[in-house]
């Protein structure tokens, strides 16, 4: 199986687009992250954590996946959590989702479940559709709904995707959150 996701990541307080792939083979079985060096690593682990904490099985098989994008050694590479994860999941058959080409999305994942997204800025939602509309595509964003309000770019949250089909995952936006003691 092969899967195909784009994300948006910061580096250097400017936004970048990078594509996340990957597939699977018969090789020996494991998950293996290209392309971020020894964070990919961390990134490996964190999904590993998640997916044993939930108890999630997978098909005896090598996945693979690859971040291309420019300088990422510099980017904030943190938002590349939840789009590997969504590549990686998919691929496991844990999220139905068989095509992920069409979707961008970025965000961050801690090991308790909770969801963040990476704030995208009004320039970047006009120029991304502009560019829809001139293409006449359509394009769907795994993120916030709210974000943006547009008739070619169509939200799905991924924290109610990701519960409603693992469990345990949540979204909280720290901004209006208010905790006492």
């Amino acid at each position: 199986m092969e899967i195909k996701i784009n994300a948006l990541v910061l580096n250097r307080n400017n936004y970048q687009w990078c594509e996340v792939f990957g597939y699977t083979s018969k090789g020996q079985p494991g998950i293996e992250i290209i392309g971020l060096g020894a964070r990919g690593r961390a990134i490996k682990e964190k999904l590993t954590y998640l997916s044993k904490r939930r108890r999630l099985t997978f098909p005896v098989l090598r996945f693979v996946i690859c971040v291309e994008g420019e300088n990422l050694d510099k980017a904030d590479v943190e938002f590349l959590e939840l789009p590997i994860l969504l590549a990686f999941w998919s691929m496991a058959t844990v999220v139905p989702i068989k095509r992920l080409d069409h979707c961008f999305c970025s965000g961050r994942v801690s090991l308790e479940g909770e969801v963040s997204y990476l704030e995208i800025s009004n320039n970047i939602w006009e120029h991304l559709e502009s560019n829809l509309q001139k293409k006449n595509k359509e394009i769907v964003y795994l993120g916030r709904a709210g974000d943006i309000e547009s008739e070619r770019i169509r939200v799905i949250e991924a924290h109610n995707l990701l519960e409603e089909t693992v469990g345990g995952f949540f979204y909280m936006d720290r901004t209006l959150a208010k905790f006492s003691i």
